[in-house]
């Protein structure tokens, strides 16, 4: 191809022959020397017609796009993107680019700039109608409306068609019904195959669709006691399997095998929460170690109590409210008066409780008092008359919550219940009273104020149930409503056990500083044979050797410095 055939096609708006080499490059260097003459002569050429426009002395607008350079052919594109964006918004803009379309102009920017066929400045309808969805006004009923009052003044609503919803539900119902046995299928296989990773993923989707299906939960079971080993998590997953079908042969066979293990290492925590317990009673309570991890797990109680309730005051806020009795600025008063209010019903608590010998109804009321004393001093001590609802659960109604906490207090107080551990009879208390629900507000902090009344009277640590795991802690609230307590007790049972762990470990470092031995058992200070003695003891025995030995929350002595 001669030089004057290549020149030839890139001239792009010639309707005559291609001219010598010379008329081009000086025709383009015309172009280049008078771009403000191309530019002042454009709006005027755009009126004209094809023919006349095609003059090789300018080039047209869009010319540069037909250039062979594949760089400038991205950015020509880009920039033909970015018009049309702005297109949409700015009218003027989309009216001056119809303008300039002419029969050269590309076939795809055709089809987005077609201003013969539009009245939408030149961009096409079904594209504007892609951004502006809504093309017509909302029909908003104001919250004001009378017709939807009663004579009350109550807002009623008509309710929906019942027979679509339930047609709705139940199609809904039955599609993932569906998706969870075939998974519950795939699971199987792959179970069978080895591939425990993918068994996990399936397994857990169909759990997620259906989660109180008996054939899901065993297979759950089967997948958590083989590939994690966790014989008491899949003991539950077989024991909600047998709540909804009783006669479930696998989970009753494999639930029959896991009972016994357990049971075992049930028994074996709470023996060593026991070992735990009895070194923390021989602690020294001058302990300069032990007292300073006290104080600060007062303040930790409190913090995390409220802040389980949603007070948003942070841990040093609350040292400083409860040292220095001070406001902290920006919070509200409620938040603080949550704050005072639980302080003094753990000085109620530390002062006047730990020596009663019965629990009485009139000391969870004077706790309650104190907890809503300052917040809401109205319902403080009183017992609900009205129904409640607490998510979907529904406490008992209010003819009836007397007659459950006198129930509460009378199982509190008897024989039976003193042989118990003393860590699970405080987490059955801290359940049942929460399930009764016996107040308007503050029944969380009522029962955890209970639960560690009687781990104090039995000589352990006050107990905090972090925010951090609010999670878990309803979790195991609702599968006790479900009818299984044992995972909530484990749960308390397992903070108890930490508590000690860090106490102990605190007066461990305190004899440290004085010289004195930095093992790990440096607090424990009992003989052997006394240590193994302790662990075959009867329960009855141990509580009455805890209960000679119960201490105050904190002693106090924070006592209230800014006082």
């Amino acid at each position: 191809m001669t030089r004057e055939h290549r020149h030839h096609r890139f001239r792009t708006f010639s309707a005559t022959a291609a001219p010598s080499t010379d008329s081009v490059l000086s025709s383009s260097s015309a172009a280049a020397v008078e771009p403000y003459k191309c530019t002042a002569r454009f709006s005027a050429s755009r009126r004209r017609s094809s023919a006349a426009s095609t003059s090789p002395s300018c080039p047209s607008f869009f010319g540069i796009f037909y250039l062979p350079s594949r760089r400038r052919l991205l950015m020509g594109c880009a920039l033909l993107v970015l018009l049309f964006q702005l297109s949409l918004s700015i009218p003027s803009l989309t009216r001056f680019l119809c303008s300039a379309v002419d029969d050269n102009f590309p076939p795809l920017m055709k089809r987005l700039f077609n201003c013969n066929n539009n009245k939408n400045g030149g961009v096409l309808l079904r594209l504007m109608e892609r951004r502006h969805l809504l093309r017509h006004e909302l029909i908003v009923e104001p919250w004001h409306d009378e017709s939807a009052r009663n004579e009350d003044g109550v807002i009623v609503r008509p309710p929906p068609d019942s027979a679509e919803v339930e047609s709705c539900s139940k199609e809904v119902r039955q599609w993932r019904e569906r998706e969870a046995v075939a998974a519950l299928q795939a699971a199987k296989r792959s179970r069978w195959e080895g591939n425990m990773r993918r068994a996990r993923s399936i397994i857990e989707h169909a759990y997620s669709l259906a989660p109180y299906n008996p054939d899901i939960l065993t297979e759950y079971g089967i997948y958590v006691e083989m590939a994690r080993s966790d014989v008491v998590q899949a003991e539950g997953f077989y024991l909600k399997a047998l709540a909804r079908n009783p006669r479930h042969e696998e989970a009753l066979i494999r639930r029959r095998k896991a009972l016994p293990l357990v049971e075992e290492i049930d028994n074996r925590m709470m023996r060593e929460i026991e070992r735990k317990r009895d070194r923390f009673m021989r602690i020294p309570h001058n302990d300069s170690g032990l007292k300073r991890s006290m104080r600060e797990s007062y303040f930790a109680y409190v913090y995390h109590t409220v802040a389980m309730e949603g007070n948003t005051i942070n841990l040093a806020q609350t040292r400083s409210i409860l040292e220095t009795r001070m406001a902290v600025a920006g919070k509200s008063i409620v938040e603080h008066n949550e704050i005072l209010g639980l302080d003094a019903a753990l000085r109620y608590l530390n002062q006047s409780l730990l020596e009663v010998q019965e629990i009485t109804l009139e000391h969870i009321l004077a706790l309650h008092k104190r907890v809503l004393g300052f917040a809401d001093p109205l319902s403080a001590g009183v017992i609900r008359n009205v129904q409640v609802f607490v998510g979907n659960f529904r406490p008992p109604d209010p003819d009836f919550v007397m007659v459950e906490l006198e129930e509460l207090v009378s199982w509190l107080n008897d024989e039976e219940t003193h042989r118990l551990d003393a860590v699970e009879v405080a987490a059955l208390a801290h359940y049942k009273l929460v399930f009764v629900h016996p107040f308007m507000d503050g029944n969380g902090r009522t029962s955890r104020l209970l639960m560690n009344w009687i781990l104090l009277r039995a000589g352990f640590p006050p107990v905090t149930i972090p925010v951090e795991q609010r999670h878990r802690y309803y979790n195991v609230l609702r599968e006790a409503n479900d009818g299984d307590l044992r995972p909530f007790i484990r749960f308390i049972a397992e903070l108890t056990d930490r508590t000690l762990e860090s106490l102990i470990a605190s007066s461990a470092s305190s004899l440290c500083e004085i010289g004195g031995n930095c093992s790990g058992d440096a607090a424990d200070v009992r003989p052997a044979d006394e240590a193994l003695d302790t662990d075959h003891r009867g329960h009855g025995e141990r509580r009455n050797n805890r209960q000679q030995s119960s201490q105050p929350f904190c002693a106090m002595e924070h006592g209230h410095a800014g006082h």
